[in-house]
Formats: C-alpha cells, sequence, structure tokens
C-alpha cells in the first residue's frame, strides 16, 4: 500500500526554469548567454551539496571566463548573477501544489525530496506552501547527500519511516528517477501533471 507521495523542487513544484535569465546574466556580465547555461554545472554539485554558496559559485564561473576586476566588482556581479538564477526558479506550480495538499489531506505523508542550495531555501523556503506542509524535506544542501547518490533515497526513506515500496516519488530527470528505483521506490519520470497523476492512480490500484 502507498503511504507516501515525494516531489522533487524544480521542473516539478515549480514550473519550467526562466531560461530568459540567461540572456540577463549575458548582458549584465558581458558574457554570451549559452555560457551561463552550462557553466554552472562544474559547481553544481558542491553547490547543491552545501559545500559552497552561490556568491563563491558565480565567483568561480566568471573566472573561470577570464571576468577580472576590483574584488568588491566581481562580488557585485556575481550576487547580481545568483539573484537572476535563483529567481529563475520561483514560479510555483499552483495545480502541482494543490494535488500535492490534496494527497495529504487524503492520508498519505507529504514528502519533499530535491537537489537544493542553501542560498534558494534561505530566500524562498518559507514562500513554497508544500514546503512547510511537507510531512518530510530532504534537501541535499542540509545533508550533504546529492540525487541520484543512494544515501540521499536511504534518508528520505528513514525520515518518512516507511518501506522504499510504499514510497511514491515524482523527478523529472531520469538519473534520480533510476536512482530511487534502485533504493526500492516506486519512481515515475515527471512529463507533467496528467501523466503523474494518471501514473499514481496506476500504481495506487495495483497495490
Amino acid at each position: 500500500m502507498i503511504k507516501a507521495v515525494v516531489f522533487d523542487f524544480g521542473n516539478v513544484i515549480s514550473e519550467p526554469q526562466d531560461t530568459g535569465c540567461y540572456g540577463r546574466m549575458a548582458n549584465l556580465s558581458g558574457l554570451p548567454a549559452d555560457y551561463f547555461s552550462r557553466a554552472f554545472w562544474k559547481y553544481r554539485e558542491d553547490y547543491d551539496g552545501g559545500k559552497i554558496h552561490g556568491r563563491q559559485m558565480y565567483r568561480a564561473v566568471l573566472a573561470d571566463a577570464g571576468v577580472r576586476g576590483e574584488e568588491a566588482a566581481l562580488d557585485g556581479l556575481a550576487e547580481r548573477l545568483l539573484n537572476e538564477d535563483l529567481d529563475s526558479w520561483f514560479h510555483v506550480s499552483a495545480d502541482v501544489t494543490h494535488w500535492g495538499l490534496s494527497l495529504k489531506q487524503s492520508g498519505y505523508a507529504l514528502g519533499i525530496l530535491s537537489n537544493m542550495p542553501f542560498d534558494f531555501l534561505d530566500r524562498y523556503e518559507d514562500k513554497i506552501e508544500m514546503f512547510g506542509k511537507a510531512d518530510v524535506a530532504v534537501f541535499s544542501c542540509r545533508v550533504g547527500q546529492i540525487k541520484p547518490g543512494a544515501e540521499i533515497y536511504q534518508t528520505l526513506i528513514s525520515r518518512l519511516g516507511v518501506r522504499p515500496g510504499e514510497i511514491a516519488f515524482f523527478d523529472d530527470l531520469e538519473p534520480n528517477v533510476a536512482g530511487a528505483r534502485k533504493a526500492g521506490i516506486n519512481a515515475f519520470l515527471w512529463t507533467g501533471l496528467a501523466r503523474a497523476q494518471a501514473d499514481f492512480s496506476a500504481l495506487v490500484a495495483s497495490n
């Protein structure tokens, strides 16, 4: 029997990223927009794992591009780039929120499992309804574990206090879904709310 439903944040609880941020970052820095869509991945694991903060990450991204200048100016630019990055993800889906909270009201434990940096939580955690009402929220920066590594799924299972097969999990990235399945969790690739609702209904019916 399914006892818990767990959601990723990016592109699941949130609407798709506002990729216009990359053009705005280009205007701020004078660097190509496509540079920012790929450059930060070099540091993203450390960022989401809580080892570095956003200003430090964007200072490194600027240094990799050869941007030089006074420390205060570089710090200010890195902060503005970080703001664009964070703001581009803060578009929460009202429909997904409604569904998630309705599942909680129906008696399922509500969980969040997300690769998430401290900067985003510091700014937005108390503004996202599902974060505040989740029974369990596992954020990578706080546990020092990253999807799709095995440890973070075990942390989720332990905190929920249910068996892996009693969890339904939705994530938009196939490696994260595969990692959850390896842990015994019923995991589904998120391609939209309607598909997720159909997947969940079929799972419940089969149990």
